[in-house]
């Protein structure tokens, strides 16, 4: 399998042979999609950092198990997201319904996506319908704001994101 155009098996049988090189690499590789994922999941980048290297050190530990035959973009994003789910759980943050407004007694609907490419009259309202829905995928329960980001930043196919997430 491929990754950004690297062959991830021949790096990863480096890496079980000690290649720290061939380490730095799949860090690095990974490094930036699993911050992204953590930090979309928990809102705390000194968090989503720690628990960014926790994600390396258990994947590098647990790297003999790994199924070759599989993705590891999957198999370390899946660690990724247990770890920041653990984490939610331990901190036991509050969720939200995204179909009511917690401010408000009445529901609502929710909010209307705007074109791609926004007139120059519309670019305010479309930052501020973007903030909008920043905040209600915030307020998502753990598991739905990593299906999002799985699904629009990662932009992996469902059946992966149901991989990735068990």
């Amino acid at each position: 399998m491929t990754y950004a155009g690297i062959d991830e098996v021949s790096l990863i049988r480096r890496c079980l042979k000690g290649d720290q090189e061939a380490i730095r690499r799949l860090i690095h590789l990974y490094q930036g999609p699993i911050y992204h994922l953590i930090w979309k999941a928990i809102g705390n980048e000194e968090e989503a950092r720690d628990l960014t290297q926790e994600t390396f050190i258990r994947a590098l530990r647990a790297l003999d198990r790994f199924d070759l035959a599989r993705p590891f973009r999957n198999w370390i994003l899946r660690i990724a997201s247990n770890l920041a789910i653990d984490h939610l759980r331990r901190a036991r943050l509050r969720t939200v319904s995204i179909d009511v407004d917690p401010d408000s007694d009445e529901g609502f609907h929710a909010p209307i996506l705007v074109d791609e490419n926004p007139r120059p009259d519309e670019t305010d309202e479309r930052r501020r319908l973007s903030d909008r829905l920043s905040s209600l995928v915030a307020k998502l329960p753990p598991e739905y704001r990593l299906v999002v980001h799985l699904r629009h930043r990662e932009q992996l196919a469902y059946e992966e994101i149901a991989r990735v997430l068990d």
